[in-house]
């Protein structure tokens, strides 16, 4: 998302970009201050996506390309802050990517990163603080046009289509959030619109509370949001009121027509559909304001925003409307919603039919932590059953995983996570046969697998884990499964695992951390090579384990609650 503002101090007119940024720089061997262009050493996902502009078709990268391609080290050789043999020495530092037949050296993502750090590093005694030394010593039109272009790929920034009422929460960000593009709890609660709305009675203190606590961070920010998350927070906070705003009634804006509520009471969804639709028979999302039963579930909790959101954008719309259900769409939303609670509402059957024929002993409902479970595992099964895409969850939507991040949140609290009891995690509780259903690892993203060993014309099929145990030795192992048109094949991690007790640096509650030490990674014919160089396994070397029971283990980053790897037993 680009801002633009105009340095007061200077004069100079400067582009903020998120999370890239334009920051300066005093150089001791300069004259002058330089209005550097930068991507921050500690910034891993701009890192990434620096490195996947310029790396070559198998998401590797050779010196040369590092050395001239990549700006910002580039213009540190050219003017001399950094030498050839202090760059030849840091490459020869990092790991390469083990290419048999290559003729030259080649990196991954995870030793561009390495190399950029330890570059940024020869600088820490001489910079300004709060600044990253890895630098290009002009901001040009080119460069800002580069990282506007990438940023687009990724959809980070919207196109002319946008809607105006997304540009305008956009642009309300900018006016609240601090240098980094990011935003506080506090700041979002000072925001005029949402301090009106406590003030006025509208919003409670405890409603925002736990808004906030719902909303998806900034990674590698636990209690700040970004423009995404901010945006997510309005979509909330849209569906939580009963009230809009008609312009076109008061021609200012300022007052407010309250929406009559339609409740079906057990009527059939096409009676709802003929209540809440449009002059055009059709339903929208602000139609959808006006169903009680609805509104009654988003307030109480039972049903998600961003679920509903994900079941609207999955049916199909109308032919020639602007993204409106007719009545088959609306009668399919609301089956999908049944479907959510059916299981829910068989386990208040079996009470009520329990009482009815027997009143003792007496039947006790299953608790919510079942329910929750099945949540999870119905939206692993729904993302994994579009078979265009790359198992695991490598492909979900953005709005798919933060959905799974809020089920997965409110599971670990469930009396039914072992990791919560008054007894410790024991090997015996963890040991067995577990295949990955899902993980947000940006990592595995980007290598489209674990071990990043894709084939040609091949893709990531799945991965287990197989833990075991005994007396004096624990051994880990990953089998990793991959399909290259007819053949399928297997890539082999081996190593050694062990449990260790901590206090969890978001919670502060206690955890139990999962430390795997892969040894050795065998593939192809016959081929073993040892894995302390393979950067790529980094993201499930250690591990929080969050949620554990008898078939079920989710597990978080140790750095980063949003990383997030979901494991069911085999």
């Amino acid at each position: 998302l680009d801002t633009t503002t105009t340095d007061t101090n200077h004069g100079t007119h400067m582009m903020h970009l998120h999370p890239l940024m334009l920051m300066t720089k005093t150089k001791t061997n300069h004259a002058s201050i330089l209005y550097m262009s930068n991507v921050k050493a500690d910034d891993g996902e701009a890192l990434q996506s620096l490195f996947s502009s310029h790396c070559d078709k198998d998401g590797l990268m050779t010196k040369n390309t590092l050395q001239t391609n990549i700006s910002a080290i580039k213009e540190l050789l050219q003017i001399g802050d950094l030498l050839q043999d202090e760059l030849d020495d840091i490459w020869n530092a990092a790991p390469k990517f083990p290419d048999i037949d290559a003729t030259e050296q080649r990196i991954d993502v995870d030793s561009f990163i390495q190399i950029y750090r330890d570059i940024d590093d020869i600088f820490e005694d001489g910079g300004e603080d709060d600044e990253s030394p890895i630098v290009s010593a002009s901001a040009s039109a080119a460069d800002v046009e580069e990282v506007t272009t990438l940023k687009e790929e990724e959809g980070d920034v919207n196109d002319g289509d946008d809607d105006t009422d997304e540009k305008e929460l956009e642009q309300a960000f900018k006016t609240i959030c601090d240098d980094a593009g990011l935003v506080s709890k506090q700041a979002l609660k000072n925001w005029n619109d949402v301090k009106e709305m406590i003030q006025d009675g509208e919003l409670g203190e405890d409603e925002f509370d736990e808004m906030w606590e719902k909303t998806a961070k900034s990674p590698g920010s636990p209690e700040l949001i970004d423009v995404d998350g901010f945006l997510s927070f309005n979509v909330a906070l849209d569906f939580l009121f009963e009230v809009i705003f008609d312009e076109d009634v008061t021609g200012n804006g300022n007052d407010s027509v309250q929406i009559p509520m339609f409740y079906a009471d057990g009527l059939p969804p096409g009676v709802t559909f003929a209540e809440i639709a449009d002059e055009n028979v059709l339903v929208g999302m602000e139609d959808l304001r006006k169903w009680g039963d609805l509104q009654d579930m988003l307030r109480d909790g039972e049903l998600l925003p961003l679920e509903l959101q994900n079941m609207y954008e999955a049916i199909p719309k109308a032919e020639g409307s602007d993204n409106k259900l007719d009545e088959e769409g609306f009668t399919s939303l609301c089956e999908a919603i049944d479907e959510l609670f059916e299981e829910d509402d068989d386990d208040d059957d079996n009470v009520e039919d329990g009482a009815d024929a027997d009143p003792e002993p007496e039947v006790v409902a299953a608790p919510p932590s079942s329910f929750i479970k099945d949540r999870l595992l119905s939206l692993v099964s729904e993302i994994a059953r579009d078979e265009e895409r790359l198992p695991c969850g490598l492909e979900a939507t953005e709005t798919e995983a933060e959905l799974l991040l809020e089920i997965a949140s409110e599971l670990e609290n469930q009396p039914t996570n072992l990791v919560l009891g008054e007894s410790d995690i024991q090997t015996t509780d963890i040991a067995g046969d577990w295949r990955l259903l899902f993980t947000t690892s940006s990592t595995m993203k980007f290598n489209k697998s674990l071990s990043g060993l894709v084939p040609p014309n091949g893709s990531f099929a799945g991965l287990i884990q197989k833990l075991t145990a005994s007396k004096y030795l624990a051994d880990a192992e990953y089998i990793e499964e991959f399909i290259a048109g007819p053949v399928s094949f297997e890539v082999q991690v081996t190593g050694d695992w062990e449990l260790r007790s901590t206090v969890s640096l978001f919670t502060g509650r206690k955890s139990v951390c999962l430390d795997v030490v892969p040894d050795r990674v065998n593939y192809g014919l016959n081929i073993s090579t040892k894995a302390d160089h393979w950067k790529s396994l980094g993201p499930l070397n250690l591990l929080n384990v969050s949620y554990l029971d008898d078939n079920l283990r989710i597990m978080r980053g140790t750095t980063s609650m949003d990383s997030i790897f979901v494991f069911k037993k085999i």
